[in-house]
């Protein structure tokens, strides 16, 4: 719970192809270093085994102001595949892996998982970064985790009372 206390950007996730392929949320990941990065899936989720399978992904950072997308595309962490041409964003392809990325991505990062191991209920992926394309600054969407964001809203609560 502590890592959730700070904002943790969310990042869209594409793995496959247009025709056998999907794109979800995930806000557990970092960067580790010498380029590599780790990231984190619930285990009992599609979505772990679907990237594990995969063994690359792109991951799409989001601007701010497509943050809501975010949230209406959690519920494909239980779908193997997904209708491209139904989601609500037109998409392209990523430069080195051709892996759907949305065209308002403000960077996206290529990776090809190198390790995977199960910590309590997530997959845990150590990945290496082939390619990072930035395409446009801006302030990119991060979330806090809902336990410290209802403590936030107490104290804030009490304050103004006072």
């Amino acid at each position: 719970m502590a890592i959730f206390i700070c904002p943790r950007p969310i990042m869209l996730v594409s793995v496959g192809s247009r025709e056998n392929g999907n794109i979800f949320p995930m806000n557990i990941l970092g960067n580790l270093g010498n380029g590599y990065m780790g990231f984190a899936l619930r285990g009992e989720r599609l979505a772990a085994s679907l990237v594990e399978r995969a063994g690359r992904i792109a991951l799409s950072s989001l601007p701010l102001s497509q943050g809501t997308l975010a949230y209406q595309l959690a519920n494909n962490h239980t779908k193997e595949s997904i209708d491209w041409s139904q989601l609500p964003f037109a998409t392209k392809m990523s430069t080195t892996f051709n892996i759907p990325v949305p065209e308002f991505a403000q960077r996206v990062r290529e990776v090809e998982v190198k390790s995977v191991r199960a910590i309590g209920s997530h997959q845990f992926f150590i990945a290496r970064i082939i390619r990072e394309d930035k395409f446009f600054d801006g302030l990119e969407f991060c979330s806090i985790h809902g336990f410290y964001q209802a403590w936030r809203l107490r104290k804030l609560k009490r304050e103004t009372k006072s």
